[in-house]
């Protein structure tokens, strides 16, 4: 074989390898492209599934919320509102002090029902943003007397993304049901503080505290999930949490997402 017989079979060679490189690279970049692809579906799709089990469970919250100021407060409001209509028919005639005492009860009635409606509209998040509904909630348990509750904000307030709003909330209410089961608190505070490109939620109480290892640890081995849901859903929508808990002093919980302009 001749010099450039041989140098044809190697350059021949040099080139069928260099194709098979270049086509099995390309393989693997479209398998990769394609397991990206698959794994942000997947991301996409386990997203859209918190956000319906976040409004479900708002839901389910909401209905127990009713359920139980139907039964205790307004059923109250209206069975002390019948007794005196009851005197007043008893009576010749009405003072004009009865009438009225008639009259505030059912006013706070329809107070109470107009907060009622309220917790009833399925989209209240949606519409009224995270301020507010936190705000409602707040008022909520602070209506139980047990408990004194305090909203802050710090910056100039914005809305989140909607979706983003409804998991957050769900968050919080879920860290203040765990706190009202456990913490033995007499002041729960809520911070919003605003920034450009941050945006950071931090819940307070003044409790008797936990170990958050315990806590973690018995959560691996036990259906309940509190805290590991609650960094779970905050991962999600492209946050971190960060807890801090002290015996005998109480717990602190803080929420940070990124703010996307």
């Amino acid at each position: 074989m001749t010099d450039m017989g041989l140098l044809a079979v190697v350059a021949t060679f040099t080139f069928l390898l260099l194709a098979t490189f270049i086509i099995f690279f390309f393989i693997l970049f479209q398998r990769r492209q394609l397991q990206n692809r698959q794994e942000k579906a997947a991301l996409h799709a386990q997203y859209q599934q918190e956000i319906l089990q976040s409004q479900l469970e708002i839901q389910n919250q909401t209905l127990q919320h009713i359920s139980g100021e139907l039964h205790d407060n307004i059923g109250q409001l209206l069975s002390v509102a019948r007794l005196q209509l009851n005197m007043l028919e008893d009576e010749e005639t009405a003072t004009p002090t009865q009438i009225r005492e008639v009259n505030d009860v059912i006013d706070k009635t329809i107070h109470e029902l107009r907060a009622l409606s309220k917790s009833l509209d399925g989209d209240f998040v949606k519409d009224f943003g995270l301020m507010e509904s936190l705000s409602h909630e707040l008022q909520r348990i602070r209506a139980t007397s047990k408990y004194q509750t305090e909203i802050i904000t710090e910056g100039e307030p914005y809305r989140l993304e909607g979706q983003k709003e409804i998991v957050l909330f769900r968050v919080v209410q879920e860290i203040l049901n765990n706190t009202l089961k456990h913490a033995a608190a007499k002041n729960i505070n809520v911070t919003l503080h605003y920034e450009p490109t941050q945006f950071t939620l931090t819940v307070q109480d003044d409790g008797k505290g936990f170990d958050i290892g315990k806590v973690m640890g018995r959560e691996m081995t036990e259906s309940g999930a509190g805290l590991r849901n609650i960094k779970r859903r905050t991962e999600l929508i492209g946050g971190n949490c960060h807890l801090e808990s002290t015996l005998g002093i109480g717990t602190k919980i803080r929420l940070q997402l990124p703010v996307v302009s």
